[in-house]
């Protein structure tokens, strides 16, 4: 009850379709996308003992899993890549890395990816797109070009999208600008957040982050 009040709409453990799953760890998700060769995780949650279980769950091998896209650093979202051990990790850009003494602890390489990058990670498309405010380097992504995922950068209520609260961010002003810059893709399928679930009509989610249209003046004669 307490996590449905504080968390509403996050999901539990299990397939979306479409070769995309959930995984829950506590009052986070993270998602595993099905790839043609191997699989990709965004975030990793924060206990690998839970990813393991999770995992086997479902069917998967962590050994499959080639790349883990964390939208942050925080601990709730990458404590768990000790479960991922043969996964490289990317990060936004502005974010931090951490000491190489405590990458070696796993043997991971770490990268990051400039804003509004494309590579390609098991077959498929990755954009990377810097949306600051939470944290500094904060990003999200999108896989296929379709599918948008946004960390801590979008809270989902009633499938509109909200900024996180406030007194989480590094800078509210840069997550709003971040939402409204996310507001302008498109092609985009499904939005997925990391604490209130996903929303399937992502048109409506962005309504309100939108520009208006400018308004446009009658047709007439020119002034003199």
């Amino acid at each position: 009850m307490i996590r449905r009040l504080l968390f509403p709409g996050l999901l539990d453990t299990g397939a979306l379709g479409d070769g995309l799953l959930a995984i829950r760890d506590g009052f986070v998700n993270l998602y595993v996308v099905k790839a043609p060769d191997g699989l990709i995780c965004v975030d990793a949650g924060w206990r690998p003992t839970v990813l393991a279980r999770a995992f086997a769950a479902l069917g998967l091998a962590p050994s499959d899993v080639q790349a883990v896209l964390l939208t942050h650093r925080h601990w709730d979202h990458a404590a768990g890549l000790p479960a991922l051990p043969r996964a490289r990790v990317f990060v936004g850009a502005g974010e931090d890395l951490p000491r190489a003494d405590r990458r070696a602890r796993t043997g991971q390489p770490w990268q990051r990816l400039a804003d509004s990058q494309t590579t390609s990670l098991a077959g498929v498309e990755v954009q990377a797109i810097g949306t600051p405010g939470h944290t500094p380097g904060s990003a999200s992504y999108v896989l296929g070009g379709r599918l948008l995922f946004t960390g801590d950068t979008v809270r989902l209520r009633r499938g509109r999208a909200l900024p996180f609260p406030a007194c989480f961010n590094r800078d509210d002003r840069a997550l709003r600008a971040s939402l409204r810059r996310l507001a302008t893709l498109t092609g985009i399928e499904r939005l997925l957040s990391a604490h209130t679930g996903a929303a399937h009509d992502v048109a409506a989610a962005f309504a309100n982050w939108r520009d208006p249209a400018p308004a446009t003046r009658p047709a007439g004669r020119a002034s003199q």
